[in-house]
This record gives structure tokens, sequence and C-alpha cells, in this order.
């Protein structure tokens, strides 16, 4: 996944009669992504700014019988030149995994003339994060072994967080070959396989499945194997 970077500038002088504050757009950072929102022209010392909050922590790839983890929202920090007055409710915040809540953030408007981005930094507890480095993810069978192509996976999670892997089968298996079991290389657990198994690879032109696998409780860098049978 890219994201875009924060950039931003201040246009120069005391704000003066005529001078305004444009916002062009609101930057969120949250675990190293950033999701951009419209802009607004504030007026008056301070200005109220809602953002809507959904923890969506492995929704776009985990079923429906799996829980995503929790999110503590720790603080939120404002780019100069803004100045956060306060924010409603008070942090910290626990987030449920799919829940919503709206953050109501009252904000110092600059006392200089600007026209550029406001950037919003939500910040997360950090003792709940890990950093998972995978250089390459191994296919093995039997006495076969294959990497994946791309397989590397650069990523801020938490702790025990659910992730996908998708493999297509006929990388290692024959047509009508029979998966009973799939098993992954630790410090990493395997949660569950879509389809369910035993499985026959009996599509002709593909056979793909889902392993769900569950993030190591410390940072780790190096290989991960999928051994199946």
């Amino acid at each position: 996944m890219t994201f875009s970077k924060f950039l931003s500038s201040i246009l120069g002088g005391k704000k003066g009669k005529g001078s305004e504050v444009t916002i062009t757009s609101v930057n969120i950072k949250f675990l190293g992504g950033t999701h951009s929102l419209g802009g607004l022209t504030p007026s008056g010392e301070t200005f109220e700014y809602v953002i809507p909050f959904q923890n969506r922590m492995g929704s776009d790839m985990l079923p429906d019988s799996l829980k995503g983890p929790s999110v503590r929202i720790s603080k939120i920090m404002l780019g100069p030149p803004f100045e956060l007055v306060s924010v409603e409710p008070s942090l910290p915040v626990d987030v449920q995994y799919k829940s919503k809540i709206s953050f109501k953030l009252r904000i110092k408007t600059p006392s200089m003339a600007y026209n550029g981005p406001m950037s919003v930094d939500f910040g997360n507890d950090s003792a709940g994060n890990i950093a998972v480095n995978v250089h390459k993810v191994i296919l093995r069978r039997g006495e076969n072994s294959v990497e994946l192509e791309n397989s590397e996976i650069v990523a801020t999670m938490q702790k025990s967080q659910v992730f996908r892997k998708e493999i297509q089968l006929y990388q290692i298996m024959s047509l009508n070959d029979t998966l009973k079991s799939v098993e992954v290389s630790a410090p990493f657990e395997l949660v569950s396989v879509e389809p369910s198994l035993p499985v026959v690879a009996d599509r002709k032109d593909s056979y793909m499945i889902s392993v769900y696998i569950k993030a190591p409780q410390a940072s780790y860098s190096g290989d991960m194997e999928i051994r199946l049978s």
C-alpha cells in the first residue's frame, strides 16, 4: 500500500486585515498511513473540527468470523502552525473493532496568513505495536519448496494482529492433489484457512486459498515459511 507524504507551507507575515487562513486539505495520519479530507476556511481565534474514526484494523482482510484488535488512541497532535486546545472525548480512548467514534477538536487558528494543508496525527499506544519485516515467504510441501513472488511484508502491526496471505496452490501442488493441513513457522501462528480443509485442488486454471496468520508478540525480521501437507 502507498501513502502520500505530508507537505505544508506557511505564507510569511503577521495576520492582518484582509488576511485569512485557508486549509486546503486535512491530512489524517495513523499507523504510517495518511487519509485526506476536504479543506475549510476557519474564522475566529479558535475553531472546531470533527473527525469521524472507525477501527477497521484488518477488516479488509478478515472474514466476519474473525475479530480484529481494538485500538487505543492515546494522543492527537497537530502540525504547525496549528495548535490543539482540547479534544472530546478526553484521551486515551479505546476503540473496539469496527466501532465508530467522533473526535471533536478545538483548534487555535494561526496568528499569520496561511494557505495549505493541516496535519492531524493520531497516535496510539506504541507499546502495543510491532514492526514486521518478512523478507520472503517460502512455501513448502514435502521436499519441495518455492519462494512466493513479491511476498515481502513490511508493516507496523499490533501484537497478535491477524492478517491474510493468499496462496496459489498450483505453485507447489498438482491438479487433483489433496491439501490436508497448513502450518506457519514461528513466531507466527496459523488462525484459519479458507476454504476449510481438506480441499482437493480440482480447478484446472487456478486454486487459491486464504491463510489467516497471527502476528507475533514482538517485532520480527526474517523469512516466513508456510508448510502444506
